[in-house]
């Protein structure tokens, strides 16, 4: 028996133990298959037991970080601009490299519609303008926020849409679409593809009406005030590295990558265009709104 002073070796632990959540924008099954093949990675890497706490929704996470029951918190950018807002003293650990594209998809039946109004060399942001279109969850940034910054660079807004919606299941955009049930969708796509989000049933009713022309970054990780300060930012220096170190050159780190985010090339730090711009613009934006952009009050 161990007196009451003593402390259990897994007690001695508890004290060291490091948790992250997530972001849910995807189904919960194929969520935790990725984010605990993670952190079974930094457990191994960092040297501490490294536990995964899913959330079940964006609000959720972001509380789960803000109460302290998680340490370290995966985002997109719009996830990261409220995150780093709320919590003083937060710290931006890791990058994505630049692997994201935003891709708007169209019904087929549509296409002739807008090549028309858009040459191929020209195609805009325009086409959405009085269709039914879809955006991932309210709090997305790949399928939301992204979408959003980007129509704002050429003069588009939700009000334009004759209807928005939005979509918890970002896999549930291109279905809508193929079926009619939506005109146009933002999905995620990626420097390996565009359509790797599309099951291959729906690919023959679905387009490609618009993508972002330049390659960008959308995920990152944050880290809490306490976790900076704690041994003297010791575990925050091994979380970084061991993240920066992910290379989808490795077979095994490649599908680390990969339940993160499929197609992910790995993460570097920080820096000076990356998220601290990107937040600027989301402040510019939500000036324009007036208010935090929906679907719900358009």
């Amino acid at each position: 028996m161990t007196s009451g002073t003593e402390q259990s070796p897994d007690s001695e632990l508890d004290g060291k133990r490091i948790y992250f959540t997530t972001e849910p924008g995807r189904k919960q099954k194929t969520l935790d298959k990725g984010m605990n093949a993670f952190a079974q990675y930094l457990t191994k890497e960092v040297g501490l037991p490294v536990g995964y706490k899913p959330a079940i929704s964006y609000q959720h996470a972001y509380e789960l970080f803000r109460t302290g029951q998680v340490d370290m918190i995966r985002v997109g950018i719009y996830g990261g601009y409220k995150v780093l807002e709320k919590n003083v003293g937060a710290q931006t650990l890791a990058i994505q490299k630049p692997s994201y594209i935003s891709v708007l998809i169209g019904n087929k039946k549509l296409r002739a519609k807008s090549e028309s109004a858009n040459d191929s060399t020209s195609k805009d942001l325009r086409v959405i303008e009085a269709e039914r279109v879809g955006f991932g969850s309210l709090y997305s940034g790949s399928t939301f926020m992204w979408p959003l910054l980007d129509m704002r660079s050429q003069g588009v807004s939700l009000a334009q849409t004759s209807e928005c919606v939005h979509v918890s299941n970002q896999l549930d955009l291109p279905v809508m679409v193929a079926v009619g049930h939506l005109d146009y969708a933002f999905i995620k796509g990626n420097t390996t593809s565009l359509l790797s989000r599309v099951s291959k049933e729906y690919l023959p009713s679905i387009y490609v009406a618009w993508k972002s022309p330049e390659v960008k970054r959308n995920n990152y990780f944050i880290v809490s005030r306490e976790l900076v300060e704690r041994d003297g930012a010791e575990v925050v220096q091994l979380l970084r590295q061991a993240i920066i170190n992910l290379s989808p050159e490795d077979e095994y780190q490649e599908k680390v990558l990969n339940g993160l985010s499929k197609g992910a090339q790995g993460f570097e730090l920080p820096n000076a265009d990356f998220p601290g711009p990107v937040n600027e613009r989301i402040n510019q934006l939500m000036t324009d709104y007036g208010k935090p952009p929906s679907c719900e009050t358009e």
